[in-house]
Parts: structure tokens; sequence; C-alpha cells
């Protein structure tokens, strides 16, 4: 009777360090890198920390790199020691596919080009951007977003007219920053940013779904540093769990 109760005991405790979330003694020595577009830093940093608070990891032992998508793949090409990449657009991902780094990769989340101005300024309609001084973008060879907002622009035809006026910023946080400063008068970024930026900027005008590239975020884990805390993490962002966490800041699943 007391060894079956003993047992009981033992099997329970199992289950409780199960219920917390634990993983593998090898999963819990390992570190990941991931490279993120900086669009998801807001989320991806909660999603990370309550991953290491679950799994009981130290902080180092997950980082990482938000940037431009274009320059976070160049980087991956050149070996950063990378297991994760989250692209804010497609082109950069199938790029590193077409090469042969990249396994498992899906659409992870989506989300909207919107345009913004300084929260005192004047709202403009896209069709007013070619009466505006300083238009912030994203540069369009690295940044998804510039790319877009380019897109966006091309398509009303005032790409030419108005590219004297464009300053070129590294990623979608720091036009959202340039025009929360007053540094730019409109800005594209996507709608999560503006969400994140609270009433430091406001929303002047939504581009239409058919006037630029779908903003879709694919997620893969890279071939070459690929381990077992790379998949589960993988598995825990794209889980209903992570979703809900994402929603949060404005995306919507993939």
């Amino acid at each position: 009777m007391k060894r079956l109760l003993s047992m009981i005991v033992m099997m329970c405790f199992v289950l409780a360090i199960v219920g917390c979330g634990m993983i593998s003694d090898k999963t819990k020595d390992q570190k990941i890198t991931i490279q993120a577009a900086a669009s998801l830093k807001g989320a991806l940093t909660e999603l990370s920390d309550n991953y290491k608070k679950a799994h009981h990891l130290s902080d180092d032992q997950i980082a990482i790199n938000f940037a431009g998508s274009g320059t976070l793949r160049q980087q991956i090409e050149q070996g950063a020691p990378a297991s994760l990449f989250i692209s804010a657009d497609e082109k950069n991902m199938k790029m590193l596919e077409e090469k042969d780094l990249m396994t498992d990769v899906k659409p992870f989340v989506t989300n909207e080009l919107v345009l913004v101005v300084p929260k005192d300024g004047s709202k403009v309609t896209l069709e007013q951007l070619p009466t505006v001084k300083r238009i912030v973008l994203g540069n369009p060879d690295t940044v998804p977003a510039g790319n877009y907002g380019k897109q966006v622009l091309t398509k009303l035809g005032m790409w030419e007219q108005v590219e004297p006026n464009v300053v070129y910023a590294k990623d979608v946080k720091a036009v959202t920053a340039a025009i929360s400063q007053g540094a730019g008068d409109a800005g594209f970024i996507y709608k999560t940013d503006a969400i994140a930026a609270g009433d430091a900027v406001q929303i002047s005008s939504i581009t239409s779904a058919d006037s630029h590239d779908p903003v879709i975020y694919p997620i893969g884990i890279i071939k070459k540093y690929d381990n077992e805390l790379a998949r589960d993490f993988y598995k825990y962002v794209t889980s209903p769990e992570g979703q809900q966490i994402l929603e949060k800041y404005g995306f919507t699943k993939g």
C-alpha cells in the first residue's frame, strides 16, 4: 500500500512538471536567435518572455534580432547563427528557400498598410500626397513596408512626382519614430505599428488591398541552426495561444 501511494505521488509530480510546461533537459541547454521583422517587436517580445517563463529558461537562451526583412535575409545568407526567420513579406523568405536554407515555411500572420501623420498634423488622403513636403518610407530594397508603400504610390501614378520628397528609413519603427517626432509629414507603416504608437501618430488613410502585394508574414526554420528549442518555440508561436497574443497587437492569422 505504501509503495502504491509512493508511485501515485511520483506520477502526480511528473504530471505537475509537464503541466508547468517543462521541456527536455537537452532543450533546456540550447540557445536560439530569431531573425524577425521590426514590426513584430512588441508581440514577439511578449511571446518570448512568456515562453521563457513557462519553460524556466534564462534570458539569453532566446535572442531576437529585429530589423528590416531584407537586411535579416542578407544576414542569414551570410551565415548569421539564427534558427528562425519571420519576414514581413514572402519575397525575402522565398529567396532563402530557393537557396535551400529554410524548412517548415508557412504563413504566420497578416497585416495592413496605413498612412500616418503626426498626432497634431492635418490628415491627408493618399491622393493628396504630392502636396506633402516629407514622406517617410522604409527603404524599398530592404523594408517590405517601404516596398508596399512604393507600390501604392506607383499604382496611383505619382511615384515619380513624389520621389524627390521621400525620406528613407531603415525599418518601420524608424518611420514611426520620424513621424511621431515631426521629422516627417506622412509615412507608410503597418496598422500594428500605428496601434503600438498610441497617440504619437494618427492614421490618415488605409491603403486598399489591391494597391500592393498582400502583407503576409511567413515563418520558417533555418536549416543550419535547426534544433529542438527552435522547433518547440516555432510550435508555440504558431499555436492558438501564440496567435491570441499576436491578435492583441493587431495582427491577424496568416
